[in-house]
């Protein structure tokens, strides 16, 4: 299959509709940026402003094979989906192209390039900025008008390497207390393109050094204050910073799990993939540690941290309007982290029954359980590796994985159906569901390995 550039063929077609009805069309934002960073580069979408009646050049493009759908009707933004490839067209905001980009949130953003002549419109020296890397908002209100934009500009300081200037940044520390004043919903999405966009594992750093993180997830002062224990020499917030961390040298490969297929994490719930949300999981993973704390007699404990945690994560993900399949993803992640470091630390006579009990209580969620666990761990033990610890621990972790693929191939390949059991015991409800379970574990455990056996086993049982 040829790899087409939907966008490029999307430009070629514009500048004919654009040549028959001699309009003015301007090319803006990302795109634009992008390519004036690397000429080479192939952005994935591309935003228009149009200067004239944006239905008919709609009508043009839909004649040409285009669908468009409206974004926002009231100011004239349409949206057309290509493959991966986001088109958006928009009636111009003012009188003039320079007008328009006025409205934008940084300087970098705010250059146009018009369709037909490709010739540059850069009012507000954003070519200047790009070259030295510097975020610029556009105007003193640019960030003030609409807060979440401080956010996409971390998301660009991360991803291009660019840094603020010093007028933006007291602007952001003047106005980053507002930002949930904004739609949630578009608070959510920012943050999650900043995880996305964080390959070096910072996100939550340059957030926190901005005073941004603790406008948005609870409790990230209080967990400054408090951690420091027999286990750990750093805080709550910087071993969760380092947590994520070393999940995101994971996902790079810096770090290497055996057994750990990354690919599954690539599946996608909503917009973002589940690596996105267990990035998330893997910083939020001890958040429950401050209602936890407790000081007895110069000893601190923080029993119970994951329990509060989870609760924590359902309202905060539930308040940020997150997918409900995520809330569930990241609450049972953050629920169950401790979960392994018990087994290893238990060292369980008969370790097959104790996975087993692991496997079935959080299943769906066991690969990533684990791998925050090792994160976890692996964190813990940067400073303090108490008999080799740290070796040990992962080599249980990749153990574990290796047995919840066991586990997971015979669930999959299941000895009876539900249809096989009710012929065999004549009866229907939930000892059907309860024979199924227990010829699976049992299968696990490696008392029954046909299927022959497992009708021989229901035989004899009374359900």
């Amino acid at each position: 299959m040829i790899n087409l550039n939907y966008v490029k063929k999307f430009i070629y077609d514009l500048k004919r509709v654009v040549n028959d009805m001699e309009l003015e069309v301007y090319l803006v934002g990302g795109y634009v940026r992008d390519k004036l960073m690397n000429i080479k580069a192939e952005p994935k979408d591309a935003d228009f402003i149009i200067n004239g009646d944006i239905h008919k050049i709609i009508e043009e493009l839909e004649k040409r094979g285009y669908e468009f759908f409206p974004i926002r009707e009231d100011v004239g933004i349409y949206r057309c989906i290509l493959d991966e490839n986001t088109i958006d067209i928009s009636s111009m905001k003012g009188s003039s192209i320079e007008e328009d980009l006025k409205s934008r949130d940084f300087t970098v953003n705010a250059i146009a390039m018009r369709v037909i002549h490709n010739k540059i419109i850069d009012p507000f020296y954003g070519r200047r900025a790009l070259k030295s890397r510097i975020l610029k908002s556009v105007t003193d209100k640019s960030l003030e008008e609409d807060p979440v934009r401080i956010l996409r500009g971390i998301r660009f300081y991360i991803s291009c390497g660019m840094h603020f200037n010093l007028e933006t940044e007291k602007q952001i520390e003047k106005i980053c207390c507002t930002i949930m004043d904004s739609p949630v919903e578009r608070v959510f999405r920012e943050l999650m393109l900043i995880i996305k966009n964080d390959h070096m594992g910072i996100a939550f750093e340059i957030l926190d050094n901005y005073g941004i993180l603790k406008n948005i997830i609870p409790y990230i002062d209080e967990l400054k204050t408090i951690g420091k224990c027999k286990y750990h020499r750093e805080d709550v917030f910087t071993h969760m910073n380092l947590t994520y961390g070393v999940f995101k040298d994971v996902l790079s490969g810096k770090m290497k799990l055996e057994g750990l297929d990354l690919s599954i994490f690539n599946h996608k719930l909503g917009e973002f993939k589940l690596q996105e949300y267990l990035s998330l999981a893997c910083f939020l993973h001890d958040i429950g540690k401050y209602e936890a704390y407790k000081k007895e007699n110069n000893k601190i404990s923080f029993h119970g941290h994951d329990i509060k945690g989870a609760n924590i994560c359902r309202n905060f993900c539930n308040n940020m309007k997150f997918p409900k399949r995520a809330e569930k993803y990241i609450e049972n992640i953050v629920k169950g982290h401790m979960y392994p470091l018990g087994l290893f630390k238990n060292e369980a006579v008969d370790n097959k029954k104790a996975f087993y009990k692991f496997f079935y209580k959080y299943d769906g969620y066991v690969v990533e359980i684990l791998t925050t666990a090792f994160c976890d761990n692996y964190a813990t033990r940067m400073d303090l590796d108490r008999q080799n610890e740290k070796v040990r621990f992962k080599m249980f972790i990749e153990n574990m994985l290796k047995e919840y693929e066991v586990y997971y191939e015979m669930n999959e390949h299941k000895l009876l159906n539900g249809g096989d059991v009710v012929k065999i015991l004549g009866k229907q409800g939930p000892a059907i569901k309860v024979a199924l379970e227990n010829i699976h574990k049992l299968r696990y455990l490696g008392k029954i390995d046909t299927r022959e056996e497992a009708i021989n086993y229901l035989k004899l049982q009374s359900f």
